[in-house]
């Protein structure tokens, strides 16, 4: 007996250092600045700031909180978690001795010629306890472990980064409706407009100071921007719908009383530092790395397969016949032994287990160093969308501006006989264009901003008191 605790004491000891690769980040080039960037230095980084002080919009802010609670994605991912977390304590369980509590029954025919003392059959009853362990020797289950908690920590990330797509999408398609309802606001005036146009020419007609051609033109007008008005209450609706599918919520409608005109936008975008930020920010980026570890942990746990391994079976209970000398002082055994298995030859199993592992770390390699350049493509296209579609807007807001007073000009001149029906509608026509394509610039922008915050590995922050 004692040998044999000096033997696991030992062995314990020896066990200390895992077998297989030590982890190492994939060595990349980042790029150290980004095309079009223009770097504004005051206030904080979006990159800092959680999605409630991005969003300020109250409305918005709500429709969000609703989603991160009752998104059925985000739900899923939770729960992958809860099984990642669950896993991780089934392979640290295989580090522990497995205690069975056992009973068993057996009937045999003796041999006369190698027993001819005992009864042609005997019956033998035991019941007691069996206690089995793996000794740990090369830290293959110790990387198992290592495997597992990567892979736990992964869908940990994964959660965030489904996080992260809802804050945007919602942000995103609420921002979509905002831009439609101002089409839709646009159309309706249009349309009055095109209703005092027509209501104009139908007079000068019936006066005989003007043709039925103006009115015929001045009618089509009109009935062109009255079938915008359904187009446009229908893109609402379907956009209304998927936001709902967002929420968690039955297709419905979205109550909102901000215009898209009124939303403030504006926080500073990184100074400096921005790659090391990304790579420390974004979801994705931090649940491929656990991947890559996962995976080279389990190199470790493949080349444990080559080693010898050392199992100790213990029984402490009784045995005997009849069933009641199981618990009589009589029956009392116990056995305590072990085996060491030293692999021979599996018919190239091992080898090819290690092999695959080797591939898989390769693959989870790719995979990060994949989502690393992606991560940065994102950040680069967003950055230059914030900075070029700001100057379209610019320069649209002065079209705008000045289709609106040659609109009101031209109608001045046809009152007075100065100009035909021709630049009156024409100058309505491009004036009503002008102000669509301004609406969907300025949804541009919003949006832009939306997506450079999801570049930036944004919206997985968690508020105070709503864990």
């Amino acid at each position: 007996m004692k040998r044999v605790i000096i033997f696991i004491t030992l062995a314990g000891l020896v066990s200390g250092c895992a077998i297989g690769p030590r982890y190492r980040e994939p060595m990349m080039e980042l790029p150290q600045s980004y095309r079009s960037y223009a770097t504004q230095q005051q206030g904080e980084a979006m990159i800092n700031l959680p999605w409630w002080r991005v969003f300020e919009d109250e409305t918005l802010q709500e429709l969000i909180r609703e989603a991160l609670l009752n998104n059925y994605d985000l739900r899923a991912a939770a729960a992958r978690v809860d099984e990642g977390r669950a896993l991780v304590g089934v392979a640290r369980a295989q580090l522990l001795p497995q205690v069975d509590l056992t009973s068993g029954i057996s009937r045999d025919r003796n041999s006369k010629d190698l027993y001819p003392t005992l009864e042609r059959l005997t019956s033998t009853y035991t019941g007691g306890f069996n206690t089995t362990w793996e000794m740990d020797l090369w830290g293959k289950i110790r990387q198992a472990v290592r495997t597992s908690k990567a892979e736990y920590l992964a869908k940990d990330e994964a959660r965030k980064g489904v996080m992260v797509t809802i804050v945007a999408d919602v942000a995103q398609t609420y921002f979509t409706i905002l831009e439609l309802d101002l089409e839709l606001d646009i159309a309706k005036k249009t349309l009055e407009t095109r209703k005092g146009n027509l209501d104009l020419f139908t007079k000068r007609f019936q006066g005989g100071t003007a043709s039925e051609l103006e009115t015929s033109r001045a009618a089509a007008d009109y009935e062109q921007t009255a079938a915008n008005i359904p187009d446009l209450e229908r893109q609402i609706a379907i956009q209304e719908n998927k936001l709902s599918e967002l929420l968690g919520r039955n297709p419905g409608a979205i109550e909102r009383t901000a215009l898209l005109s009124q939303e403030s936008f504006t926080p500073s975008l990184p100074g400096s530092g921005l790659p090391s930020e990304l790579l420390k920010q974004r979801p994705d980026i931090m649940e491929a790395e656990q991947l890559l570890r996962a995976a080279n942990a389990q190199i470790g746990v493949s080349v444990g397969e080559f080693m010898p391994s050392i199992n100790l079976k213990n029984f402490v209970g009784g045995a005997g016949d009849p069933p009641s000398a199981v618990f009589d002082s009589r029956g009392y055994t116990w056995s305590i032994g072990g085996n060491v298995d030293f692999p021979l030859f599996k018919g190239g199993k091992n080898v090819y287990r290690y092999k695959a592992a080797r591939a898989q770390w390769q693959q989870a390699t790719a995979f990060y160093k994949q989502k690393v350049v992606a991560a940065f493509q994102e950040v680069a296209n967003a950055l230059v969308d914030v900075e070029k579609i700001q100057k379209t807007r610019e320069g649209q807001e002065k079209q705008v501006a000045a289709l609106k007073k040659a609109a009101e000009l031209s109608r001045l001149r046809y009152e007075d006989g100065l100009s035909s029906y021709i630049e009156v509608l024409d100058a309505d026509q491009q004036y009503y264009e002008a102000q669509n394509y301004l609406a969907r610039t300025q949804g541009s922008q919003v949006i832009a901003y939306v997506q450079l915050y999801r570049a930036l590995g944004g919206g997985w922050q968690v508020e105070e008191g709503k864990k």
